[in-house]
């Protein structure tokens, strides 16, 4: 061995080569290990470092926030890098406020990294917590004991093939080992493009060939390995860049979302206050600074009970809390009231407050949110709408009380004059008398109207004229206004025609009364204001049947004065005329048409107005009515006249019906005594109800047919007394018929109510009393028409004619009567026949000279002595 040592100088030269190539290659793999366990090591340490960085200036606004919802995304976040093994989020005093703890169960070797977190704004930095990392090294421990491996094996292996290669280079020709020490020489400048002589052999110098073509593909895979670790480096800092920007918007949007947030509740017009399970206020925006006058920054953290509640709300508002937090109420969660809230001022005014429950970030955790409103000028508007509409109904009530005093004192006085018009009518009386007579009773009449027009006008106002659905026939309505306003038309010398058209139906249901009243004033309206021509009221059918109901257009036409359409926009308002002047030449209180309007449009109509200036004008208006029968209107007939509507005497035997009267204007008692015994009957007059009472019940039940009681009377009123008689069972079946002058609504239904049988309004309608009394008593009665006025005495009767015209000038120049003049003025020619021509300038001068005594005087000695011849 020694021989051989000695004397092969390829083993010494190989045995060194070995030897040294061993050791450089320990040593180059020793130096290649720590460097690359150093960058390993400092790559590993900065990708922690910046790791670490980044998550702290993600956690720092949630931390500084302390928004556990952010902090928890963020950390769960972390969990994608593989490399993280443990991340604990601290807060500045140690507490673990969240963590992230990598699944791995086996121990891993790490490193770990502790980094303060602060949170800056422009003026100052705050500590908001810390963070500690725990880094995997596993995977750089895998790569650098890969590589470790990879580069001994290689190593070794070159070793053993330069052994070899020296062996064949000594072998053969030194040529080859020039070339592998040119193709090492490339090999150490990083060149792989190297090309061996002894490449294919199969001695020491193929091999060593072989060795360094290996050697150079080792080479080779290790900057392919390495470069590879650098590209995956690259792109794993790449995914980091990524992640961490995606994080950074994410945390914008978030600090966007929230700052949005803030704004639209500090913009809200409610205040809204947020507080906690501990009862202290965690949320104060702008409208409740307003409000209730304390800031945010003042506010946040207070209690809510000693800020803006009430002394005398607090001790239920624990209460409330307590039972809310036990389960056993809901209290006033989710809900609207009204109550009152403090201001910081001390004052307390109203709020409407609605409180709902908001889940927080936390587990199993919530706070209360009120929204509130200042409701103190809408309570104020309600008090003062409450205040006006009492005033606006004592108002009403006090206007309907005074209509209807004013309904009794004036009906009761127009009553006397009505009736005794009527019956001075009905008396013998002189054509000027008659005429005086007649004028006065129009007149009365048409007052009348007007008040009666107020008092409609009064009901549509207050809202309690209502409109009746009862069977009618509409040809008797027809006729009916045609015979009311007929006369009217002929005075003016008018053609007047009333025309219903083909298909119309005869019986409706509807409310005949205020039908018949509308058309009446639409016809003394056209009448009114037309001077010659004529005028037309037409009846006819729109469309045709549905659901048993029909349509009816009536319209009245005149060739009247016409209007403007500016008189026209103030035709239907209350109190007002088409034009000043037309108040002074046709008169009337411009409360026709307007009342008119008003009960259309209760039945369900409208009137529209069709006019030209001196063309005449055209009211019309459609109405729907129900479709009725003759078999209904008979039944409705039978309900308003009662059983004895059609009842006659069985003979002219019959005793005469005794009727009591209870009426305390002395007036009224004369009227209605004449009218009632006119017919024929027996009357018997008291002054009140209790002496009406009294009377009754002094006599016999039977001693009295029916009774007319006055309801506004003294002592005791109709009503009383009428209740009086009711509760005594032997005066049930006594018809009592009230009278009154208080014609509003609610006295019929009173009336009726209280037991009497029918309704008589004053002033007393003659035709009306006849057909009640002829309804209870069961006797016909028939108004009586006025008589003829006493004719003129004519010289053509001769003396007997003359005679009796002095008799009757004398008689009235003896009661000083006004009438004496004008009768003189007629009877004059009549005179001039009897008396001589000196009797006749002396009788001429007294009269002239209103000497009524020396007048009566002459006329006596006159006819005494003979001297009317």
């Amino acid at each position: 061995m020694r021989l051989a040592w000695r004397r092969n100088i390829l083993l010494r030269l190989g045995f060194g080569i070995f030897v040294a190539v061993a050791l450089s290659t320990a040593i180059y793999t020793t130096y290649v290990m720590q460097t690359l366990r150093s960058e390993a090591e400092q790559n590993l340490h900065e990708r922690a470092e910046r790791l670490a960085a980044v998550l702290s200036q993600a956690l720092a606004r949630p931390l500084f926030d302390i928004n556990s919802a952010a902090v928890s995304s963020v950390v769960d976040a972390s969990g994608a890098t593989p490399e993280v093994l443990v991340l604990r989020v601290l807060a500045p005093g140690g507490a673990e406020l969240a963590s992230y703890v990598s699944p791995l169960k086996e121990p891993v070797a790490s490193i770990r990294v502790h980094r303060d977190i602060r949170f800056s704004d422009l003026r100052r930095s705050y500590p908001v917590g810390a963070i500690e990392l725990v880094y995997s090294r596993q995977q750089m421990d895998s790569d650098l004991q890969r590589q470790m491996f990879n580069t001994v094996a290689a190593n070794l292996l070159l070793a053993v093939a330069i052994v070899l290669s020296i062996f064949i280079v000594g072998r053969r020709a030194a040529r080859p080992f020039a070339d592998i020490r040119a193709g090492l020489e490339k090999l150490t400048r990083g060149e792989t493009d190297i090309k061996l002589s002894g490449v294919g052999r199969e001695d020491q110098v193929g091999r060593l060939s072989d060795a360094v073509l290996r050697f150079r593909d080792t080479l080779t895979r290790l900057r392919d390995a390495e470069r590879e670790l650098r590209d995956l480096n690259a792109e794993l800092e790449q995914r980091i860049g990524a992640r961490t920007a995606e994080l950074s918007h994410s945390m914008q949007q978030a600090r966007d979302s929230q700052a949005k947030l803030q704004t639209i509740v500090d913009t809200a017009l409610d205040a809204v206050v947020r507080m906690d399970l501990e009862g202290r206020i965690v949320g104060w925006n702008r409208q409740a600074e307003i409000i209730f006058g304390w800031s945010r920054d003042e506010a946040l953290g207070m209690a809510l009970e000693k800020t803006i509640m009430p002394p005398r709300f607090r001790y239920e508002h624990r209460r409330g809390m307590q039972r809310y937090m036990n389960g056993t109420s809901s209290g006033v969660m989710n809900t609207r009231i009204e109550v009152y809230a403090l201001r910081r001022s001390g004052e307390e005014f109203p709020i409407e407050l609605a409180i709902t429950q908001v889940k927080t970030e936390e587990r199993d955790s919530y706070e209360f949110c009120a929204f509130i409103r200042d409701i103190s000028e809408r309570r104020e508007r309600e008090q003062k709408l409450v205040t006006a509409n009492v005033m606006a109904e004592a108002a009403n009530i006090a206007k309907s009380e005074f209509l209807a005093n004013m309904s009794h004192e004036i009906r009761t006085p127009m009553s006397a004059v009505i009736g005794m018009a009527y019956l001075a009518l009905r008396t013998e009386l002189t054509p000027r008398q008659h005429d005086y007579v007649s004028k006065m009773h129009r007149a009365a009449l048409t007052l009348l109207g007007i008040i009666n027009d107020i008092l409609d006008f009064s009901k549509i106002e207050a809202g309690r004229l209502e409109v009746e659905a009862i069977p009618f026939a509409l040809e008797e309505v027809l006729a009916n206004v045609h015979s009311v306003t007929a006369q009217r038309a002929a005075d003016k010398q008018l053609t007047y025609v009333t025309e219903t058209a083909p298909g119309v139906p005869r019986y409706l249901e509807g409310d005949p009364l205020r039908l018949g009243q509308v058309l009446i004033n639409l016809v003394n309206n056209a009448v009114k204001f037309t001077r010659e021509g004529g005028l037309e009221l037409r009846c006819q059918l729109e469309g045709g049947e549905a659901d048993g109901k029909v349509v009816l257009r009536f319209s009245v036409r005149d060739t009247g004065i016409g209007m403007t359409p500016q008189q026209k926009s103030r035709l239907f308002r209350a109190f007002s005329q088409a034009n000043g002047s037309t108040t002074r030449q046709y008169g009337g209180t411009g409360l026709g048409l307007s009342i008119s309007q008003q009960l259309v449009r209760l039945m369900g109509g409208n009137i529209d107005v069709h006019s030209e200036i001196d063309q005449g004008s055209t009211f019309q208006f459609d109405l729907p009515f129900a479709l009725s029968d003759a078999a209904a209107l008979s039944v409705q007939a039978a309900v308003h006249h009662g059983v004895n509507g059609d009842a006659k005497p069985d003979a002219p035997s019959q005793r005469k019906a005794r009727v009591l009267l209870a009426e305390d204007s002395l007036d009224n008692q004369d009227v209605t005594r004449e009218l009632l015994e006119l017919q024929g009957l027996i009357v018997e007059v008291v002054d009140n109800g209790r002496e009406a009472v009294d009377r009754l019940m002094a006599s016999d039940p039977r001693s009295f047919d029916l009774v007319l009681m006055d309801l506004g009377m003294p002592v005791m009123d109709g009503h009383q007394a009428t209740r009086l008689l009711r509760a005594d069972a032997r005066f049930s079946e006594l018809p009592i018929i009230a009278v009154t002058s208080h014609a509003v609504a609610g006295v019929q239904a009173r009336c009726l109510e209280e037991g009497m049988q029918d309704y008589i309004s004053k002033p007393i309608d003659p035709q009306r009393l006849y057909r009640v009394l002829s309804r209870w008593l069961g006797m016909p009665m028939n108004a009586m028409p006025p008589l003829s006025p006493s004719p003129l005495p004519d010289a053509a009767d001769g003396p007997a004619a003359a005679r009796k015209a002095l008799e009757e000038l004398s008689a009235l120049v003896a009661e000083f009567s006004g009438d004496s003049v004008d009768y003189f003025a007629r009877c004059r020619p009549v005179l001039s026949t009897v008396l001589s021509p000196q009797l006749m300038a002396r009788l001429d001068q007294h009269m002239a000279q209103y000497e009524f005594e020396a007048a009566g005087k002459l006329l006596a000695d006159a006819i005494n002595n003979g001297e009317a011849t």
